[in-house]
């Protein structure tokens, strides 16, 4: 009897189960899924500063949004907002690209040669244990205080980030593929693109997303720590005269261009290069060198 009902309720349960992974499925259901926290955190925050009535310091809601305007305006009282803007992302794209070359180049040869791992392991860590506002004031004692500070300091930061996922990405290799295209006579640019590039891209795209998130915090920090312009130089400005709102209006604001450069460039070149591993490397460096 007990098992006839288990035997019953079984299909019930599975069906139920096949629902609910529907529902998760669903693109409108995820999208609700994830507006619904926002809400619910705004709609706090709207009661919580509302309650203590000190809008200069705790900004409700609607005045984050009027700062927010100003800054889609372009208009503020320290100039072009956009030009802040400008100043922030020419400066991080430089120090990623600085980044992202160096640390690619020596994350090779880190992971493909023993010695030169050897050699730069420990200053990998010792560069990464250095919290950024100690780079900051390290190169603006040094060089003044000039664009190539933050673009410095972030460098030697995101650099030793990128060495060890491409070391890892380069140690992974086989060596019997290795030894392969060896036997085949294979050149450098066949090496290149059938062995290497198989294994290496997931890995470099990884580092690149990582890196270029930790990058636009790290560079508004660098700002914030001298210089005239960006962003960083937004949120030191309104933070010397105690308003609150457009200090999170500039946060909000980085925000939305972290998530959409992640959305609209690493996110789906990621998405595109991670089918990459896991395949038969082998089989395509023998088309590829035979």
């Amino acid at each position: 009897m007990t098992g006839a009902r288990l035997r019953t309720m079984a299909p019930a349960g599975v069906a139920r189960r096949a629902r609910l992974g529907g529902l998760g499925d669903n693109r409108a259901v995820r999208l609700l899924a994830g507006i619904i926290p926002i809400v619910a955190f705004v709609a706090i925050w709207w009661v919580i500063t509302a309650s203590l009535d000190r809008a200069r310091v705790y900004p409700t809601p609607d005045i984050i949004w009027d700062e927010i305007v100003v800054i889609l305006g372009g208009s503020g009282e320290t100039g072009s907002t956009y030009d802040h803007i400008v100043a922030t992302l020419y400066r991080l794209v430089v120090a990623f690209a600085v980044s992202f070359v160096l640390g690619t180049a020596i994350g090779i040869l880190a992971g493909r040669v023993r010695l030169a791992f050897s050699l730069v392991e420990n200053l990998v860590w010792v560069f990464m244990a250095v919290p950024s506002v100690v780079w900051v004031f390290l190169f603006a004692v040094a060089i003044g205080i000039t664009d190539i500070v933050p673009i410095a300091a972030v460098s030697a930061l995101l650099t030793p980030m990128i060495i060890v996922g491409v070391a890892e990405g380069a140690k992974s290799i086989p060596k019997d593929v290795l030894e392969m295209a060896e036997s085949y006579k294979a050149t450098t640019r066949q090496r290149i693109k059938d062995i290497y590039l198989p294994f290496l891209v997931p890995y470099l795209a990884s580092s690149a997303r990582t890196a270029f998130a930790l990058g636009i915090k790290l560079i508004v920090v660098a700002e914030v720590i001298g210089l005239e312009s960006g962003i960083g130089f937004e949120i030191k400005y309104w933070y010397g005269r105690l308003f609150m709102a457009p200090i999170v209006a500039w946060g909000i604001v980085m925000i939305v261009i972290g998530i959409t450069v992640d959305y609209t460039i690493f996110g789906p070149i990621e998405r595109r290069v991670s089918g990459w591993k896991g395949k038969p490397t082998a089989e395509a460096a023998v088309g590829g060198v035979g």
